[in-house]
């Protein structure tokens, strides 16, 4: 049977990569599947590259306080629209705002519903819909596993992060191989700290190093330019705003700077690579910092808190690191043999299982 699988993401890369891995091998086992965004700018660059003819709907919308119960009754009608007028069979959840609508119009049709959680702790829209839910699938260890209904999988990845040469990617990107290099980014969004410490503190190195700044849209420009003001700097940075190549950046670095979205944790165990992990700050249930735990806990990454970095601290932290290869080498096997095996073909079996495809 082919089976019509709706897709929900939204908000972030972290959010819409998974939903775009799974919609590749669901189509390459001959399913159909679509997916809903939020139409932001982040989406759009995304999907532009990366569907590969996969139909996509935009479910925009952000919405005030007072406004959320209208939008998303408006939301949920439409959602329901589309999975009549598509046939869809089930709809699988990423998170991200558009989610709850969705899921809401999903159950309301008697559809199965599945979510995957790249976090240690659920975001808000999958929290809610977890009763409704056939199943919720962790993309790392964290609260709930005794639950019938929630399985440990792993998140769902590209296939080339877990066969990476970093001769090879560096040869790709026109870097040299008797350098270090450092990868900074702040997830599809950038992140404002990242981009002002990192260029302060990576200048000041006083060695050669090679960096890959990833800025988010918008940013690259005033990044680049704190990495040109230094003029005897050792560092030779390239910036871009995103990065449809990370799994290229990812084999060519040697230490990673981040923050510690579900996905970013995941792709860091997949490559195995070291990672100096600032958290995102205002998130009620410090999700971010969760994720950087089950990390920092196995010794494959260095966690600083946002309220703790400075450019002097972060330039020490690097430079006790690229002085010492045995302990880069020994945080990125640690980091790698976090690994989930096969994410996505356990999540597609199980899905099957409880009859969504």
């Amino acid at each position: 049977m082919v089976a019509r699988v709706c897709l929900v993401s939204g908000g972030t890369g972290g959010h819409l990569m998974p939903a775009l891995v799974l919609a590749r091998a669901l189509r390459e086992r001959g399913h159909d599947p679509l997916l809903v965004t939020e139409g932001r700018d982040v989406e759009k660059e995304f999907l532009q590259r990366q569907t590969g003819g996969i139909d996509a709907f935009d479910l925009p919308g952000r919405p005030s306080l007072l406004a959320l119960p209208s939008w998303l009754l408006r939301s949920t009608l439409r959602a329901r629209t589309l999975l009549r007028e598509r046939a869809v069979h089930c709809v699988v959840s990423t998170g991200g705002r558009p989610s709850l609508p969705v899921g809401l119009a999903c159950r309301s049709l008697g559809k199965p519903l599945f979510l995957l959680e790249q976090n240690a702790v659920a975001g808000r829209a999958n929290r809610w819909l977890k009763p409704f839910a056939a199943r919720m699938y962790l993309g790392l260890p964290g609260p709930g596993l005794d639950s019938p209904r929630v399985l440990f999988t792993g998140t769902p990845l590209r296939p080339e992060l877990y066969c990476l040469d970093k001769a090879r990617s560096r040869a790709e990107l026109g870097l040299r191989s008797d350098h270090p290099v450092v990868l900074v980014t702040g997830g599809s969004q950038g992140a404002s700290s990242l981009n002002a410490m990192a260029p302060v503190a990576l200048t000041a190195l006083a060695r050669p190093v090679q960096v890959l700044h990833l800025s988010g849209l918008g940013a690259d420009e005033d990044v680049r330019r704190r990495y040109a003001v230094v003029r005897d700097s050792h560092a030779v940075a390239t910036v871009r705003p995103v990065a449809m190549d990370m799994d290229r950046m990812l084999g060519a670095a040697d230490l990673v700077i981040c923050r510690g979205g579900g996905t970013t944790v995941a792709e860091l165990m997949a490559v195995g690579r070291p990672s100096i992990i600032v958290p995102y700050p205002h998130h009620k249930d410090r999700q971010q910092m969760r994720n950087a735990t089950v990390l920092q806990q196995k010794g494959a990454a260095i966690v600083i808190e946002e309220s703790a970095l400075t450019a002097e601290h972060l330039q020490a932290v690097v430079a006790a690191l690229l002085d010492d290869p045995a302990r880069l080498l020994a945080m990125g096997q640690a980091a790698r043999a976090l690994a989930a095996v096969d994410p996505t073909a356990k999540i597609l079996a199980d899905m099957q299982s409880q009859g969504g495809l």
